[in-house]
């Protein structure tokens, strides 16, 4: 055994047998005529995962991230392959094992505990901080039947993140709650991430995977899609939803730091013309092609980031005035055209972005020939740091990208002293600071 292995899986399948009729499981046994068919749930899937790591794990709907998380904790048992898992476990698989309805909060935090091996001297120990931090400790004594959904679903997170796990398996759990909660509940994992703890997430929210995530899996239909870094992976999980033709995609891990939302001001102007004449813009022809992806309806023809003066620009001062535009011609007549920007930190995290359609513009319409030129006017009020611009198009009712580059454009911004270091956005702060005297009561009369 490798001592910093946490997880190790090589060839790993499972398969399920399905069966028309209830009454067919027993005529198999007793004719042994095969009755049953066979789904693949999850085919030949390897991975390592070391000791605290994060990894994310990506797929649509009945892509297997479920099944392959049922194996790792050890709810499920594999048909083929090998599996190593070092630790203990803690696995948030489905909110409400072992609660029962007609117990109260109380008695289930014990029952709740007892499924995920805690010992009931654990949880006695662990009792008030369960129900603190659940903050159900008005109605701790009350049927859980009688708890609102997102009550129930407070209580049983809370019982489960309460274990001291050395691997901790969350299945899209962390949307449990109020935004306050769910604020509790990602301090906790980062709680356990700090500690060193072993992590594997489930999450649609890309987001949520680029900022907790060092590296993440893409599951599509039970195999490996592809495996590298969470930014590396988000993008190729959005090319493998909204294109047409997804690639695989493998690639290193990338580890830059975590960020927030930055407030952009904008205006966006559509322009639709049959030949329009745009100086100083950048082809897109020399991006590489794992970062492009569309069915071919429209070409992304020239797109640059210019200054107050028109000017191509690619590093700014946080507050500056600028423009992003770019230019996309269609291929064949189109009436639903969606087109737009999105600006993302370095660790894939997007901050801001805009479309025709969240400006309360119709869908874009053209001819075969025809293109049109998008402008967003903004003041750059984001903070010291490295950013990254996707733009394209796509067709506003199936989804499907016309065309689409990720990081089309990078820049750098020269961010304000006096806040920060690791801030996002600049908020144009003025900072006054006044003693009160003793008598002065606070707020005024």
């Amino acid at each position: 055994m490798n001592d910093d292995i946490a997880i190790r899986a090589r060839g790993l399948s499972k398969t399920f047998k399905i069966y028309p009729h209830p009454g067919d499981v027993l005529a198999e046994l007793l004719g042994g005529r095969k009755r049953h068919v066979e789904k693949a749930a999850l085919t030949d899937v390897s991975f390592e995962l070391r000791r605290g790591e994060v990894i994310g794990i990506l797929g649509r709907n009945g892509a297997g991230k479920s099944t392959l998380l049922k194996l790792i904790a050890g709810t499920l048992e594999r048909s083929a392959g090998e599996l190593e898992v070092y630790g203990r476990i803690t696995a948030i698989l489905e909110l409400g094992t072992g609660f029962h309805p007609d117990y109260t909060g109380r008695e289930n935090i014990y029952m709740g505990g007892l499924c995920l091996g805690m010992s009931r001297s654990e949880i006695d120990r662990k009792l008030d901080s369960i129900v603190d931090f659940s903050e159900l400790a008005e109605v701790i004594d009350q049927p859980f039947r009688t708890y609102s959904t997102g009550m129930q679903a407070r209580l049983t997170f809370s019982t489960a993140i309460s274990v001291d796990p050395d691997i901790l398996i969350v299945d899209e759990a962390l949307s449990v709650g109020d935004a306050k909660f769910q604020m509790k509940c990602f301090g906790r994992i980062s709680e356990f991430r700090a500690q060193r703890k072993t992590i594997l997430l489930v999450s649609h929210d890309l987001n949520t995977v680029t900022s907790f995530c060092d590296h993440a899996i893409i599951l599509e239909r039970g195999r490996v899609h592809a495996a590298g870094g969470a930014r590396e992976m988000a993008s190729a999980y959005q090319q493998l939803l909204w294109s047409a033709n997804p690639a695989h995609r493998v690639s290193p891990a990338l580890q830059p730091a975590p960020s927030e939302p930055a407030p952009v001001q904008q205006s966006t102007v559509i322009t639709e013309a049959a030949a329009i004449a745009e100086p100083d813009l950048v082809s897109p022809a020399g991006t590489r092609a794992s970062n492009r992806y569309g069915d071919g309806s429209m070409l992304l023809e020239m797109y640059d980031l210019l200054d107050e003066t028109g000017r191509s620009i690619r590093g700014l001062r946080s507050g500056q005035p600028c423009t992003l535009t770019f230019r996309m011609r269609a291929i064949r007549d189109l009436h639903d055209v969606s087109t737009g920007f999105a600006i993302k930190d370095r660790r894939g995290t997007v901050l801001f972005g805009v479309t025709n359609i969240s400006q309360n513009q119709p869908p874009a319409r053209l001819r075969a020939g025809e293109a049109f030129v998008l402008r967003v006017a903004m003041t750059m009020w984001l903070a010291a740091g490295d950013y990254f611009v996707n733009l394209g198009a796509g067709h506003l009712g199936t989804s499907i990208m016309c065309d689409f580059i990720e990081d089309a454009l990078q820049f750098s911004v020269a961010g304000p002293g006096g806040i920060f270091t690791t801030a996002v956005v600049n908020l144009d702060a003025s900072f006054s600071l006044q003693i009160a005297s003793e008598t002065a009561p606070v707020g005024g009369a």
